[in-house]
């Protein structure tokens, strides 16, 4: 029985990242066409155990669907469901409004710890991470991770990060193909305290960055709002060059969670 489990581990360890295929082929979006977004796990290197990304009390879209998985994605341990978030091609949004919810106690105990124990939140859109763009201390260069961080930790305060700017890159070619390819995902977090009011049964927002603005005290609010803005911008990238980046980057696709794939080739172990 060992002989033949082992058979079963060692192809499967070779295949754990050619199986992992982002989006074999292009997907051309038209003008305003939907652009889903998706979450993924909540990971963290300090601690290397994964969360469901609505273990957090996130804002949750009315039904929560998860996405079919390959082998790849189910030995790295993904956990891909839909989100709330609206997104449409060429489309920027300035500050929109996610949702609004009580934060309580327990609530805000979650937020701490996942913060304290350096977590990582992680989104999808066509099949690309998102990635958070950081410039090198002491260096005129930038590298990337992969995902976001849940917050801020500095002394005994946590700061929770309850705005993003998403920045999508998109890429067309109008002798070859109909439509834009995305090329390019990235994030800007901020923690913000904003002005939030209701007109017409829809909540609005005022969305305020910068080193004056309000920053999202844990211990302080009372109530949580979670708003986002997208921009679009053309790159030069080719769709088949859009994980170049990735794979150099630090927590980004090439780094495995190896917790979870241990996990999964023990039970295919004791299965065969």
């Amino acid at each position: 029985m060992l002989a033949r489990g082992l058979g079963v581990l060692l192809p499967c360890l070779r295949l754990v990242t050619s199986f992992y295929l982002p989006g074999l082929s292009p997907v051309e979006y038209e003008l305003g066409a939907t652009v889903e977004m998706k979450v993924n796990k909540l990971t963290s290197v300090k601690t290397q155990l994964p969360y469901d990304y609505y273990t957090l009390p996130f804002c949750r879209p009315r039904v929560i669907t998860t996405s079919a998985e390959n082998l790849g994605e189910i030995l790295e341990g993904d956990r891909i469901e839909n989100s709330p978030y609206e997104i449409r091609m060429l489309e920027d949004m300035t500050c929109k409004v996610v949702c609004k919810q009580a934060l309580t106690v327990e609530m805000r105990k979650q937020f701490q710890n996942m913060i304290k124990d350096e977590y990582l939140v992680n989104w999808i859109v066509d099949n690309l991470p998102a990635a958070t763009k950081y410039a090198r201390a002491g260096k005129n260069e930038v590298t990337y991770i992969n995902g976001f961080p849940v917050g801020v930790q500095k002394g005994e305060k946590y700061y929770l990060h309850n705005h993003v700017r998403i920045n999508l890159k998109y890429h067309t070619n109008p002798d070859k193909y109909f439509g834009y390819r995305i090329v390019g995902f990235e994030i800007e977090p901020f923690s913000m305290h904003q002005a939030v009011k209701e007109k017409d049964g829809v909540l609005q927002a005022s969305c305020q960055d910068g080193d004056a603005a309000p920053i999202f005290d844990l211990d302080v609010h009372d109530e949580l709002t979670f708003t986002y803005d997208v921009a679009w911008a053309h790159s030069e990238i080719r769709w088949a060059s859009r994980f170049d980046n990735y794979l150099k980057m630090t927590g980004g696709p090439g780094q495995i969670h190896w917790f979870s794939i241990l996990n999964s080739l023990m039970i295919m172990l004791f299965l065969s």
